[in-house]
């Protein structure tokens, strides 16, 4: 075979796996045909057939080209850190940080998750499960470091605990319809559901130090402390930047997304040095009026607590302050991202 086919044979490759990762994405990988994919590769049909003998061939090979890339992203993060435990985290965030920046690709990528295996002898599943090896590798790997630098709890056993987390991690991402009814009923989003889940994944192998019992600190201040860690290590992980107000504000808006729910933003003031921010409707007010939830008596506190205990978490420098809630009557939330020697100015 001249090198002018081989490059025609693997610019063809490329064409079909694009074209099947867009129609699985626009119409999941049940409704996709084989027609479909050799009308939108532009390709004939029996060229397809070629390349691939049937449709749950293609679909593993689509799902193996995004595991590889995944696996890139994860293995960059991955080494950007020294110990085990940040490891492990740099697993998780990288795949996020991965959805983030290829949403189209992570919505054909969870279509595929339900994809059943019909051929394991298959070349293209072959080459599926050898990338999700990979990841579980990775993970492996870190939790044995963890377990010799005395982070991660000495009865781990690494490779069934690497198998369970990536599941655990991956179901997260992506809750059924069932799960999705209870989240709501009870007033929690799919990002704060995530990222409870996450949290717990990784609590649940990793050993805590024992806060100290003369503390005078609340155990809700405590925990939002630790929650603000961990968020600081997500922003960290996907080089997002938070050295004046407004970036910090950016970042503010991308945690409480997660945390809280998708808000609707307004930005009335952005400055290096101070950032005024108006949100209009709140997710967890909203979600518990529409299931007739009980009202959180503890709101405003907690809500000034969180954007206090977070912004000065991710830069000492800056702090956070609410001017106005919706929970105490005001029509909007509107909160300060502010250097602290300007903290007085109104």
């Amino acid at each position: 075979m001249t090198k002018r086919m081989e490059s025609k044979k693997r610019e063809n490759r490329q064409s079909i796996l694009d074209a099947a990762e867009n129609i699985i994405a626009e119409k999941g990988f049940k409704a996709m045909t084989m027609d479909d994919v050799a009308k939108k590769a532009d390709l004939a049909k029996g060229t397809l057939y070629l390349y691939f003998p049937n449709k749950n061939s293609l679909c593993a090979a689509v799902n193996a080209r995004l595991n590889k890339e995944i696996n890139c992203t994860i293995k960059k993060k991955i080494d950007s850190y020294e110990t085990g435990s940040e490891k492990i985290v740099a697993c998780g965030t990288g795949f996020i940080e991965y959805c983030k920046k290829n949403p189209q690709k992570c919505k054909a990528g969870t279509e595929l998750y339900l994809m059943p295996l019909e051929d394991i002898e298959d070349p293209n599943v072959q080459d599926f499960l050898q990338e999700v090896n990979k990841t579980v590798q990775m993970m492996v790997d870190a939790y044995r470091q963890g377990k010799a630098e005395g982070s991660i709890l000495e009865d781990v056993d690494p490779v069934p605990t690497a198998i369970f987390v990536r599941m655990g991690f991956i179901n997260a991402f992506n809750p059924t319809y069932e799960h999705k009814l209870l989240l709501k009923l009870h007033g929690f989003s799919e990002e704060r559901y995530f990222t409870v889940a996450w949290n717990l994944l990784n609590r649940s192998t990793h050993i805590k130090q024992v806060i100290i019992e003369e503390t005078e600190k609340p155990l809700e201040e405590l925990r939002l402390e630790e929650t603000a860690k961990e968020m600081k290590d997500i922003i960290k992980s996907i080089d997002m930047p938070v050295e004046d107000a407004f970036e910090l504000y950016n970042a503010f808006k991308y945690v409480t997304d997660i945390m809280v729910g998708k808000c609707e933003h307004e930005t009335v003031e952005a400055t290096e040095e101070r950032v005024i921010n108006r949100v209009h409707s709140c997710p967890i007010l909203t979600s518990r009026r529409e299931t007739f939830a009980p009202q959180i008596t503890s709101m405003p506190e907690g809500c000034s607590m969180y954007g206090k205990i977070l912004i000065e978490t991710l830069n000492p420098e800056y702090t956070h302050r609410f001017t106005k809630k919706i929970c105490e009557g005001d029509p909007y939330c509107e909160s300060i991202i502010e250097l602290k020697k300007t903290n007085s100015i109104q």
